[in-house]
């Protein structure tokens, strides 16, 4: 009877823990998605990739504008929109180039569709244009994945240097995330993601 006493008290003591501590480890949780370079550096290249927000452009951008690279390679897929079809790619070249960015400093990389063929078409962009450095710009909830496939990618290639820099997306804040249907949603997609990516691509 007293083990059992034991056993429950233990276990209540543990809800107790999990349910005081809960703010502290659920937003953890969120900012595992979220890395960067604190100290960036300027690179021969920023890496734009494709298929997210807004932010994702206007940071590049603003990197481009600061002196942090000469040339912006923008990734993106195909959108299949009601009487038009056009790449991402295009679309955030014209937001690019409207923001006071030359086209001519824009690489146009129109063929990846997920993630990995970001890396994987970067990759080649970067060898056939002798590129020595990059900073790659995505969504903050992003930079993990990118960043482990990105350097994944990249693992052969030692004389390369990547740098990552997380766009702030106003629809994820760290902070009471699992209050709000959009954060919830989007944390869950992304962890769901990188296991996906981390059994397709990594191990």
């Amino acid at each position: 009877m007293k083990k059992r006493y034991t056993v429950i008290s233990t276990i209540l003591v543990l809800l107790f823990i999990i349910f005081a501590t809960h703010t502290l480890w659920l937003e953890a949780i969120a900012k595992f998605l979220v890395v960067g370079d604190g100290d960036i550096s300027r690179a021969d290249a920023i890496v734009i990739l494709g298929s997210g927000g807004p932010e994702r452009v206007e940071r590049g951008v603003e990197l481009y504008k600061s002196g942090y690279g000469a040339k912006i390679i923008i990734t993106g897929e195909e959108l299949n929109l009601p009487g038009f079809r056009i790449n991402w790619s295009q679309l955030a070249m014209r937001e690019a180039v409207a923001s006071g960015v030359p086209q001519k400093a824009i690489i146009l990389e129109e063929r990846p569709s997920s993630t990995y063929e970001d890396a994987v078409y970067v990759k080649e962009d970067m060898l056939s244009g002798n590129f020595k450095s990059a900073i790659v710009v995505s969504s903050n909830y992003h930079t993990r994945r990118a960043k482990v496939i990105f350097k994944k990618v990249f693992r052969d290639q030692k004389d390369i240097s990547l740098q990552f820099s997380p766009a702030d997306y106003k629809y994820f804040q760290t902070r009471e995330w699992w209050t709000r249907e959009k954060e919830l949603v989007t944390v869950v997609n992304e962890y769901c993601k990188l296991i996906f990516y981390f059994f397709k691509y990594i191990i």
